[in-house]
């Protein structure tokens, strides 16, 4: 995280106010150090040439958590903005990784204000998420006599992180499908984040996260809009986040389990290609999970009638990627397999005709390639 903000509003107080006894928080001021600060001193030793880790790393050793703050980062030469390109996005200094709870936040001052300093990199840039730091007037004169709130920071789950941000990906997929020119934004004409595949990444991971943390699209919540189109802006500038936060906000999917298990209906004329596209991806996903289960023959059952639906609705082209998927993971043979001795009753003889009708169609002979 990059935090952009004018001299004197807080930027370094607040990040070094998270310091506490489970989280060590470790400034440095890029404009004093050297490239090899970074990167590891290189020694000989022995004969081979290895790099010392510098001091402040083992800093870290002892705390479950941290932060590597680095301060005034627009002070940093072209040389040790190189240095730092490894540490911000690989987390290594020289060949020693990170400890795994380090987190890395920068601050500096805006363009416009860099008197002397130096502008960042389009690569060290695009490894951050950028916010604007600003103290608001009523903020700062309560802090006066109240004084300043301590900064705390959220907890997720990195379980069920792991677990949801395959969907959230579903649908920046689903988005970069109606507009793929998004992928890419000039950085030049963005002075803060800009798009790229790395960023996207970033993007993913943050809707996941405010999913987590109550902060949801939708909601009505105007601090929950703000919170995520900041956030969305940080990583791929604002002509490329706005687009995208409409798109989520009116982006309708039930739940694919949902929809697999019978729990809910889906209407596929109601949906949009996008929408569509997203649905039958995610459907995939719980499908390939079934792998091997008793839920894979009545989860398949109901993913080919809504195939079946699609096809007569005349969309069959917007589910080909997501039903090739399928085929490539073995899915036909696998259910074929799964309903050998179910009673005739269970719909066995209904399923194989379902695979039969759908496989059958003259658009879907690379279907059957792939299957052969």
């Amino acid at each position: 995280m990059l935090l952009w903000g004018r001299p004197g509003v807080g930027k370094s107080s607040f990040i070094e106010g998270l310091a506490n006894d489970q989280l060590r928080v470790t400034t440095l001021i890029a404009s004093i150090h050297d490239p090899t600060d970074f990167s590891g001193l290189p020694i000989l030793d022995q004969g081979a040439v290895r790099y010392a880790v510098p001091e402040w790393v083992n800093q870290f050793a002892n705390y479950p958590a941290g932060i590597l703050f680095l301060d005034e980062l627009s002070t940093a030469p072209p040389s040790v903005q190189s240095a730092l390109l490894r540490v911000v996005f690989e987390r290594r200094v020289g060949f020693q990784d990170l400890p795994a709870g380090v987190r890395i936040v920068a601050a500096a001052n805006p363009p416009d204000l860099m008197v002397g300093g130096w502008e960042l990199s389009p690569p060290l840039r695009n490894r951050f998420v950028h916010l604007q730091w600003e103290i608001p007037e009523a903020l700062y004169i309560r802090s006066l006599t109240q004084g300043w709130q301590t900064g705390t920071l959220p907890e997720i789950d990195p379980a069920e992180h792991r677990r949801r941000l395959p969907d959230w990906k579903l649908r920046i997929g689903a988005f970069l499908r109606l507009r793929p020119n998004s992928l890419h934004s000039s950085p030049e004409d963005n002075p803060y984040g800009f798009a790229s595949p790395r960023s996207w990444d970033f993007a993913a991971a943050l809707l996941c996260s405010c999913d987590l943390l109550g902060y949801r699209l939708g909601t009505g919540s105007a601090r929950a809009q703000t919170v995520i189109l900041n956030l969305l802006s940080g990583c791929l500038g604002e002509a490329t986040a706005i687009p995208l936060l409409e798109y989520l906000t009116h982006l309708r999917l039930p739940d694919p389990r949902a929809v697999l298990a019978g729990e809910t209906d889906l209407e596929v004329s109601t949906l949009d290609d996008a929408e569509l596209y997203v649905i039958f991806l995610g459907l995939n996903a719980h499908l390939l999970d079934a792998f091997g289960t008793d839920r894979l023959v009545s989860y398949s059952s109901r993913y080919l009638d809504l195939t079946e639906r699609v096809f007569h609705d005349g969309r069959r082209d917007i589910i080909f990627v997501p039903l090739k998927e399928l085929a490539r993971a073995g899915w036909l043979n696998k259910l074929v397999a799964g309903s050998q001795g179910q009673p005739q009753a269970n719909g066995t003889a209904h399923l194989l005709d379902q695979i039969s009708s759908v496989f059958s169609d003259p658009a879907f002979s690379e279907f059957v390639d792939v299957l052969s």
